[in-house]
């Protein structure tokens, strides 16, 4: 058995008698040996982690800088919530059709699941707020941080088009205003957008586009208000 088979091996044992204990939890609580429970967190669990800590990361971690990628298991976070969505959706679409006898186990199955979705998107949330969002703040200007923000809440296909520059309407003038925004429509190549801030709804300038660029511009709210609005508006690849 290789270094690596032992390891997941060890994990595996870890993880079914986790499970074990969850399950005698949720179905008979009264028969779990609570002390036992807690010297395998102690002993077992704990002790894992810190050994990891301890020997594991310091090893991988010059590995991952030269030849992995740093947000690897964040990716795999996103793999398991994706994987418990799916099934809460297929026990969900069981209950609406279970009989009354059936129905409660169904429904213990979509709690539990529902606490192991709740645990690693926490989990996962954390991590990106205590690691990755200090170094944007830290090492990426403004403009960027708020480009990477607009495009996370673009649709897939609208966050497939380049964001050439993002334009603040509120610092500016009115009658400064709308020449300015046609003038950086105008210099996208088709296929780029660029992201527009406002103070409040700019309804009237989508109409004006409509008027003046019909079937020329894609146009999307990122936010809306109460502060401040934010749409995506791209020049259609020809």
């Amino acid at each position: 058995m290789s270094v690596s088979e032992a390891i997941q091996a060890h994990h595996q044992e870890l993880l079914d008698s986790l499970k074990g204990y969850s399950q005698a939890l949720s179905e008979s609580p009264s028969q779990v040996d609570l002390g036992e429970l807690v010297v395998f967190l102690r002993q077992e669990l704990l002790s894992h982690a810190q050994g990891e800590e301890r020997q594991l990361y310091p090893a991988v971690d010059p590995l991952v800088q030269a030849h992995g990628k740093a947000t690897a298991t964040m990716s795999v976070d996103h793999q398991f919530i994706g994987g418990l969505v799916a099934q809460i959706e297929e026990a969900a679409q069981a209950a609406q059709h279970a009989t009354e006898a059936a129905r409660p186990k169904i429904e213990r199955r979509l709690g539990r699941l529902s606490l192991q979705l709740e645990a690693i998107f926490q989990l996962h949330l954390s991590k990106e707020e205590r690691i990755y969002l200090p170094l944007l703040e830290k090492y990426l200007s403004p403009a960027d941080q708020q480009r990477i923000l607009d495009d996370m809440h673009a649709s897939p296909e609208q966050s497939a088009t380049p964001v050439k520059t993002t334009l603040d309407l509120r610092p500016m003038p009115p009658r400064e205003r709308h020449p300015l925004i046609f003038e950086t429509f105008e210099s996208l190549q088709p296929g780029e957008a660029f992201v527009l801030i406002n103070d409040h709804d700019p309804k009237p300038l989508f109409y004006q586009f409509q008027a003046e660029r019909a079937g020329q511009f894609d146009w999307e709210y990122l936010a809306k208000g109460p502060e401040a609005w934010r749409v995506r508006i791209g020049r259609k690849a020809e």
